[in-house]
C-alpha cells in the first residue's frame, strides 16, 4: 500500500495527480481507464479542499492505494465536514444547459467512471471515501509457427524465416510449435537462442511447446530447458502466455 498525505489546498492536486498515475501506472491501466481514475480522483479531492474545512488554516487530505487480484482499491480521508452523499441530488444532464441546477455532476462523474464508490463517515477516522477500478488486463498477442522435420546447419535458416520476418515487423510473443520437429542439433539450438535474445531485447517473449523426446534431450542436455520456457502442449503454452506465467 502507498500513502499520500497533504495539506488540502488547490496546489496540493499535483501531487495528488501523480500519486494516482503512480498507482494507475503500476496496475497496468490503459490510458483511458488511467484518465477515467485520475478524473475522478481529480473531483474528489477537489470537493475536499474546497468544501470540505471551515477556518483559515486548511485541513489534511490523506490518500492510499493498494492492488488486490484484479482491482486497484483508492482510499480519499479527510477530517473535515462530515459528507453524506445522499444530500446530493442527482445532477439533470439532460435539461437545456440554462435550465440546469448547479451541483452534483462530481459525484455523478465518480459513480460513472469507477466501479465502486463508496462513502463512510466516523466521529474518529472522518469522511473515507472509497473507489474501486477493475483491472482489464489485456491479453498479448500470440502470433504462432508451426516448425518441421530438422533444424540443422543446413535446415535453420530456411526453417525460421517466416519467425524471423514477423520479429522484424513488430512480433513480440512467439509460440514455437515444434511437435513436428524430429531433428536439432547445436545450429538449430543457437538460432533458437537468437531469437529469443532479439524478443527479450523488444520486451518480448519467445515459448516452445510440443517437443519431441529427443529434441527434449538435446535442450536438457546443453541446460537451455533452464533458458528456454517449454511447454508440452500447444494448448498449455497459449493458457500460460495469456497468464503471464513460466
Amino acid at each position: 500500500m502507498e500513502t499520500l498525505k497533504v495539506a488540502a489546498t488547490l496546489d496540493a492536486l499535483t501531487a495528488i495527480r501523480d500519486f494516482i498515475n503512480g498507482a494507475t501506472h503500476q496496475a497496468g491501466l490503459d490510458e483511458h481507464a488511467s484518465w477515467q481514475v485520475q478524473l475522478a480522483i481529480d473531483e474528489a479531492a477537489t470537493n475536499v479542499i474546497q468544501h470540505g474545512y471551515n477556518g483559515s488554516e486548511p485541513g489534511v487530505v490523506e490518500l492510499s492505494w493498494q492492488i488486490d487480484d484484479d482491482e486497484l482499491s483508492i482510499v480519499l480521508r479527510d477530517w473535515g465536514r462530515q459528507f453524506n452523499p445522499d444530500d446530493i441530488p442527482t445532477p439533470d444532464i439532460e435539461s437545456p444547459l440554462e435550465e440546469r441546477q448547479v451541483g452534483g455532476l462530481g459525484l455523478y462523474l465518480m459513480q460513472q467512471l469507477m466501479d465502486n464508490v463508496h462513502f463512510e463517515f466516523d466521529t474518529h477516522y472522518g469522511n473515507l471515501l472509497t473507489m474501486t477500478k477493475r483491472l482489464q488486463r489485456s491479453k498479448p498477442a500470440i502470433t504462432e509457427f508451426q516448425l518441421h522435420d530438422r533444424l540443422d546447419a543446413v535446415s535453420t535458416d530456411h526453417g525460421l524465416a517466416a519467425v524471423r520476418a514477423a520479429i522484424a515487423v513488430g512480433t513480440k510473443y512467439v509460440l514455437l510449435d515444434m511437435t513436428k520437429v524430429t531433428f536439432l542439433n547445436s545450429s538449430g539450438l543457437r538460432a533458437l537462442l537468437l531469437l529469443r535474445k532479439e524478443l527479450l531485447a523488444q520486451g518480448g517473449e519467445l515459448r516452445l511447446c510440443g517437443l519431441q523426446s529427443q529434441v527434449y534431450e538435446v535442450f536438457n542436455l546443453t541446460g537451455f530447458t533452464q533458458v528456454f520456457t517449454i511447454h508440452p502442449t500447444r494448448e498449455e503454452a497459449v493458457v500460460a502466455f495469456e497468464q503471464g506465467h513460466p
